[in-house]
């Protein structure tokens, strides 16, 4: 499968980016299930985003989308400025058929490049102790794991899940 990554500069189309959105929080919120927390369906992430689709888009933050042969959305990844020189990563994901193609990696470096032109020196990402292929991503790109980082989206808005969380941290 064949990929094109493309940057928005303004909210994407709300239906389709809020369908990509459920399948990732479906996936999150099954392992966050298995480890026994209960967040929810996912629907409270969801309009915290729209709330502030703003702040990810230039100059303060990058939406990144990935779009199949057909224009389909396949992926994403975001992130925001949290301080001036701080940026968190947020909601990347890449749907079971696009995996394996280095989607992934592809999204999280677009977001470092962008960071850097943007002036920032800290980039910040959690995620779910579960995930462990993100975890092994970030470690590959030079994130180093450290404490949790209250300026995280997932600490203010669902602090039960701290215990489950793993943080990092890049200096840029």
């Amino acid at each position: 499968m064949t990929h094109q990554v493309i940057s928005c500069f303004e909210p994407p189309e709300r239906e389709a980016f809020t369908d990509l959105l459920k399948e990732y929080y479906a996936l999150m919120i099954s392992r966050i299930e298995a480890d026994g927390g209960d967040v929810g369906d996912g629907s409270q992430a969801i309009e915290e985003f729209w709330g502030e689709v703003d702040k990810y888009m230039p100059p303060e933050g990058r939406l990144f989308l990935a779009l199949g042969d057909d224009g389909e959305m396949i992926g994403c990844g975001t992130m925001k400025k949290i301080k001036p020189d701080t940026a968190e990563l947020k909601r990347l994901y890449v749907k079971p058929k696009a995996r394996g193609t280095g989607l992934g990696r592809h999204l999280v470096d677009r977001r470092i490049a962008a960071a850097r032109e943007m002036g920032v020196k800290t980039l910040l990402v959690d995620t779910l102790k579960a995930n462990v292929e993100m975890q092994g991503l970030y470690r590959s790109l030079g994130f180093e794991e450290v404490d949790a980082f209250p300026e995280s989206a997932t600490y203010q808005l669902l602090p039960q899940l701290l215990p489950m969380m793993v943080f990092f941290r890049m200096e840029l």
